[in-house]
């Protein structure tokens, strides 16, 4: 089945690898009516990729993905202890919202300058400023480990096959042993927090999170994810099932996989064949006009 909306996708304002002008013709170029960038913990890519779907006559939505640590998956073995809530229409300047996002961006690059810092000492990145960062990525507030490299590749401080040694020895587990600036909300708390500013909420990519969808329903969640490439076959049909018993949305879409990504190696676990990720037309005009028609 052709889907019409890719719903969760990643510029270069948080870890993707296209600028979101960049991903927005790659999503016309693969077939979709509609995309929407659901940068981490941020907003500042928005724009950009609106006034580029403008003119390429792509419907768009506004949103972000938020990272959640769980009261409903903390201790549980083989759970991961997160959700990633999708927020989607909401006023990233309603107060409570704009403080919550300048302290990820803050918390996130935080981290990645005082890893950017260990490496320096380490011997390990020589011959750039953490300004020069800065600057290479102007514009964008949520610097990562990818924004760091891109910047060290344009100096020709690193080459393409330094990858590998550069994500694990650099960052990787490093990261973890950063304490973080500020914390992430839990589930209950960023549900609360899109609502309060308007949208809506929806559960991404629930692999083997579905049994609780009882309590996030509860919490406020408003929707779920289908077509991710984490979700199971019996997964999905579990999904679209619950979905139309409780009123809920239905999203989707390709994340770090697919076009989007950038992945066109068919042999690549990530690739995903063209518009297989995301959601209908049906689906998308319920989340675009926040009116379930079931």
């Amino acid at each position: 089945m052709k889907l019409y909306a890719n719903l969760h996708t990643h510029s270069t304002h948080s870890d993707g690898g296209f600028s979101p002008a960049q991903l927005a013709r790659v999503a016309k170029d693969e077939g979709y009516g509609a995309v929407a960038i659901t940068d981490h913990d941020t907003v500042t890519g928005y724009t950009e990729l609106r006034e580029e779907c403008a003119k390429l006559g792509l419907e768009t939505i506004f949103g972000a993905e938020f990272s959640s640590p769980s009261t409903l998956l903390d201790g549980i073995e083989g759970e991961a202890g997160t959700f990633h809530i999708c927020g989607y229409h909401f006023d990233p300047e309603y107060p409570p919202m704009k403080k919550y996002l300048e302290e990820m961006s803050l918390r996130e690059t935080d981290q990645t300058k005082t890893l950017f810092e260990r490496g320096v000492r380490l011997g390990k990145i020589k011959g750039i400023e953490w300004e020069e960062v800065l600057e290479f990525n102007k514009g964008i507030t949520w610097l990562c480990n990818d924004h760091l490299w891109r910047a060290l590749l344009a100096k020709g401080l690193m080459q393409p096959s330094d990858r590998g040694w550069y994500f694990t020895e650099l960052f990787g587990v490093h990261r973890y042993e950063v304490p973080p600036s500020y914390p992430f909300k839990q589930e209950h708390e960023i549900i609360k927090l899109i609502h309060d500013a308007g949208g809506i909420a929806i559960v991404a990519h629930p692999h083997g999170q579905l049994k609780h969808l009882d309590a996030l329903r509860e919490m406020g969640i408003d929707g779920l994810e289908i077509w991710h490439w984490m979700m199971t076959d019996e997964e999905r049909e579990q999904g679209i099932r619950l979905a139309h018993k409780y009123g809920l949305y239905i999203s989707g879409g390709s994340d770090h996989n697919g076009f989007c990504a950038g992945i066109l190696d068919k042999n690549s676990p990530r690739y995903a064949d063209e518009c297989t990720l995301g959601t209908t037309k049906e689906y998308f005009d319920e989340i675009k006009n926040r009116k379930i028609n079931r």
